[in-house]
């Protein structure tokens, strides 16, 4: 790996980071206002900057300034890109690592990313026995082996690494995205793999990851002299099979061995903690005087934290990790992107006049910054050219320069990739060798191919004709020579069959289903173009064996209108009910991407597109399933416009759906009683005289800070008096077009309960799941989330509570004790929650209370009373708990004045209420001992929380000083 250099006298860069560690720690600390864990991360990524640069820090003038000035450019760099999701883009598989997945992982997705984690893990364990690529891809992805360290496990080069990767990744990411698209063939029988479903945070989840891996083991070890022989350095080169790969991947015992032979780290060195602590707040120094800031830091481990070899693994993941594009960013703001397809990749940027660039950084699409240029005010010719030199694995290397002798500053990148050539080599010659191909599949993948896999229909062709001449030849052979009379008629025959058979074979379209579905999808997004606001009116005729319905649905083009919902009779509320079984959505019955998301979530048999009328296309999907066997969506071959879709019940039969008229129309032809009511959000044009269905025009606009404050005040009210905000399964996501609310409820009705209530909120868009539709996706048991339950009492003498102890001299029994317990418990955790809650609140909108709309200020002051209400509730829970249990004799209602904060008040009643339910292990207290300061303190958090005014005070002056 690439490191500054030292010039003679001067330290290096290195030397110059671990002995500017404390002080880097405490800038960043400030910078980050207090964050510790993003603090970390942006000294650590100031390391990889400071030690890749040519420049000799110790050199410069005022070295504590240029530290400072990187460490907040980085901060200004993150700012940039942290709106892109990097989730969004790749798949968590498509990672180099689940270390560097999760790293970038947004914490609000964290549940679903683990979902993921385990389907892949369970896939890749199931599919290891007859697919090398999944034991490679266990190998690097799961137990984090480098593509250096897999090139001598699997004594194979860089290219067939990448390309068993690449493979494996595409198959998982089908797998992820489409569970039911992928079938084999001769798939051996598998031992189920079994999760525990514990892994809350990061350190458990790669536990748990590594035991389901470990715990797939097949076939019998390795002898030890038979491993040793096979890495010999004067033995032939001999690849794994399948099988024996499938072993060694989950074998901790072979495993060691060939990490000993080959003098590799062991799989107890591979702790996950060292490379990802998402969950803690280590690093070097951490929790160090003031007094030490000055004294360097050598490269050992510290006692306080494995930061040092974090640092150590991210270098090597930085040093190994081969991009797929590189995106080019000038001062934090990426400016052009280039996909790496070549050995020798070259960009050239012009920037703009205007531009004074600070930084140059180079990102992959993983977002490893692979080189960065401090650029230097070009003051002097020396200036006029500045270039940053990076060394990468595998003979690679990123040159980056800026010139700025031009009328313009130009910017050129060139990224060398000898690997790429390599690649090229390889696959020309597994096309030339007749059925070879890279490793043994025997995925067979329906409806699409695998992104990712080379298709050679150039291949298929040769053999298809090679077949045909000799084919050719053997009947002229019997015929043309012979003329037997016999087999003349046969040939006819045959001939009028070949014929029959092809135009059977023309009347069915060779289109997949995927491509039919993407196609239908687009032409329900053309109908209206995305910068228009339109209605959309459809007429439907819906037909079963017992009645026949016709609906006109109107529908708002943007997605912003939901319909309004009209009273059902009994027989057609259970029909829309049958057709929710078979994923069709009463409001758009005839939509493609419901007939996909369908597909999708179905154990597909077979997908059959056919052509069914003069201008019909007809995909019919046959499934597995216990109530629906199979649906049809029919489509205008011209325009792909679906028409008709049915719905095949296992024991009702058909329900038919056809189109009977479809128009796109104005607003200004549609009728107020067509959608919900929707107030657009601080526009305050929604008064009398105004039509009601402009405001849907006005919801397509771009939203302000305020409007979206709105939304974000308006969904939190909704989760607060619908109390779906108690625990951490419900979200709220702010983005600049509006609010969106994900989140994991226990059945369907808690569902439609939450989704009505906030489609009543402008620019809130609801992704509520059910464990049940998080089971079907994932494949694991989903649980019942949220928070773990609470042990409450011991049953151990020794470890008697001081609420148990009085509680026994009153002779109250175990289960009484037990919920008196409960309730006191729950009761503190009320008043802790909603006093959080609330502290954020004030927080957060106080400051700027008068640039909310007039709407949120109102929504702020209903949220604020409905918090005040719910702590003063639940503090009034707890004084009747402490009642019933007989604790009110003891103390006295004199009360001092409090100079508390509700915060601080809020931990002092939570640590006594724990005091006198679990006890002390430090010191232990009677209840009649800490009931008095107990008391004290719910009555010092009635008056604060009394006291706190519903329009609080700015805090303009701590601002100011933070600033200074």
């Amino acid at each position: 790996m690439q490191t500054s250099h030292s010039r003679s006298g001067w330290r290096t860069n290195e030397d110059v980071f671990f002995a500017y560690y404390p002080r880097l720690l405490e800038w960043a600390m400030q910078i980050t206002h207090k964050d510790r864990e993003e603090a970390e991360d942006l000294v650590h990524d100031l390391y990889f900057r400071i030690t890749r640069i040519s420049r000799s820090i110790d050199a410069m003038e005022s070295i504590d300034s240029y530290l400072f000035k990187v460490i907040r450019n980085l901060y200004y760099s993150r700012l940039h890109r942290e709106g892109r999701d990097p989730l969004n883009d790749l798949s968590i598989v498509d990672y180099d690592s689940v270390e560097q997945g999760l790293a970038v992982a947004d914490r609000r997705e964290m549940l679903f990313a683990r979902a993921h984690l385990r389907q892949i893990c369970r896939h890749v364990c199931q599919r290891k026995s007859a697919a090398r690529s999944a034991s490679v891809l266990i190998l690097r992805f799961f137990l984090g082996y480098y593509a250096s360290e897999l090139m001598k496990i699997l004594q194979a080069p860089r290219s067939s690494v990448d390309r068993s990767l690449q493979v494996a990744r595409s198959e998982a990411r089908l797998f992820l995205e489409r569970p039911g698209a992928l079938r084999f063939i001769s798939q051996p029988p598998q031992r189920e793999v079994a999760f525990s479903a514990e892994g809350e945070d990061t350190q458990r989840l790669f536990s748990e990851l590594r035991e389901a891996i470990f715990s797939a083991t097949e076939g019998p070890c390795f002898p030890a002299s038979a491993l040793e022989r096979r890495y010999a350095a004067d033995s032939v080169a001999l690849a794994f099979t399948a099988s024996e790969l499938a072993h060694l991947v989950s074998c901790r015992i072979c495993l060691d061995r060939v990490n000993t032979i080959l003098h590799l780290p062991l799989l107890a060195e591979r702790s996950p903690e060292y490379g990802l602590d998402r969950d803690s707040t280590s690093g070097p120094g951490a929790g160090g005087d003031a007094e030490d800031a000055g004294a360097p830091i050598r490269r050992r481990p510290s006692a306080k934290g494995p930061s040092l070899r974090k640092i150590e693994r991210r270098a090597r993941e930085l040093y190994e990790h081969r991009p797929e594009s590189l995106q080019i960013a000038v001062d934090g703001e990426v400016r052009a992107s280039q996909k790496v397809s070549a050995e020798k990749n070259e960009l050239h940027l012009k920037l703009g006049r205007k531009d004074e660039p600070s930084f140059i950084e180079v990102f992959s699409e993983q977002g490893f910054c692979l080189a960065y240029l401090d650029v230097i005010d070009p003051a002097s010719p020396d200036g006029l050219e500045q270039e940053e030199r990076v060394a990468l694995s595998d003979d690679r290397s990123l040159i980056v320069t800026l010139t700025f002798a031009a009328d313009v500053p130009i910017l050129h990148v060139l990224y060398r990739d000898p690997v790429m050539t390599e690649r090229v080599a390889t696959e020309t010659d597994s096309a030339r060798a007749e059925g070879a191909v890279a490793i043994r599949e025997t995925a067979s993948v329906a409806s699409v191919p695998l992104r990712g896999i080379v298709l050679r229909p150039g291949r298929w062709i040769r053999r298809r004709a090679d077949r045909v001449f000799a084919w050719m030849q053997v009947w002229y052979q019997l015929f043309v020579r012979t003329m037997n009379p016999f087999l003349a008629s046969a040939a006819v025959f045959a001939l009028g069959t070949a014929v029959c058979l092809f135009l059977w074979m023309r009347s069915a379209s060779p289109m997949p289903a995927s491509a039919f579905l993407q196609h239908a999808e687009k032409a329900e997004q053309a109908q209206v173009p995305s910068t228009e606001s339109r209605v959309i009116s459809q007429k439907v005729r819906i037909r079963t064996a017992a009645q026949s319905i016709e609906r006109t649905i109107h529908r708002d083009s943007t997605g912003r209108r939901k319909p309004k919902r009209h009273a059902l009779d009994r027989q057609t509320a259970a029909l829309e009910a049958k057709l929710a079984k078979g994923g069709v959505n009463w409001d758009e019955p005839l939509s493609a991407a419901t007939y996909e998301n369908w597909r999708e979530h179905s154990q597909i048999v077979r997908d059959i597109v056919r052509k069914t009328g003069n201008n019909l296309l007809t995909l019919t999907t046959t499934i597995d399933d216990a109530s629906v066997t199979q649906e049809s969506l029919t489509v205008r071959a011209n325009d792909f416009h679906p028409v008709a879709r049915t719905v095949s019940f296992r024991d009702t039969g058909d329900v038919e759906i056809a189109e009977l008229d479809y128009a796109v129309m104005p607003w200004s032809d549609a009728e107020p009683g067509w959608f919900e009511p929707m107030r657009a959000a601080g526009s305050g044009v929604n008064g009398p005289g105004v039509h009601p269905l402009i405001t849907a025009h006005l919801a397509a606009l771009p939203l302000t800070d305020a409007q979206v404050d709105e939304a974000e005040l308006g969904a939190m009210l909704a989760l607060h008096q619908l109390r779906a905000d108690a625990d951490n399964r419900v979200q709220i996501i702010r983005r600049s077009s509006g609010v969106q609310v994900k989140g994991i409820v226990e059945d369907d009705a808690r569902k439609r309960e939450l989704e009505m209530r906030l489609n009543e909120v402008p620019h809130v868009i609801p992704a509520i799941f059910t464990f049940a539709e998080l089971e079907h996706q994932s494949g694991f048991p989903a649980g019942e989330g949220g928070q773990n339950p609470r042990p409450v009492l011991e049953s151990d003498e020794e470890k008697v509570s001081p609420l148990e102890k009085f509680l026994l001299t009153k002779g109250e029994s175990r289960d009484e004790m037990s919920r008196l317990a409960n309730r006191l418990s729950d009761s503190a955790d009320a008043v802790d929650r909603e006093s959080s809650h609330l502290a954020e609140l004030i927080h957060r909108y106080a400051p700027d209370r008068q640039q909310l709309t007039e709407a949120g200020r109102t929504t702020l002051d209903q949220l604020i009373a409905e918090r005040k209400a719910s702590i003063l509730a639940a503090l009034d829970e707890e004084e009747h708990s402490l009642a019933e249990a007989g604790l009110t004799d003891s103390y006295t209602s004199d009360i001092q004045k409090t100079t508390l904060d509700i915060e601080e008040a809020t931990k002092q009643n939570s640590k006594l209420c724990d005091e006198l339910v679990f006890g002390d292990a430090g010191h232990s207290r009677s209840a009649q001992d800490i009931l008095p300061e107990l008391a004290q303190t719910i009555h010092q958090l009635h008056a604060v929380t009394l006291q706190l005014s519903p329009l609080p005070p700015t805090r303009t002056a701590p601002r100011k000083e933070q600033q200074d």
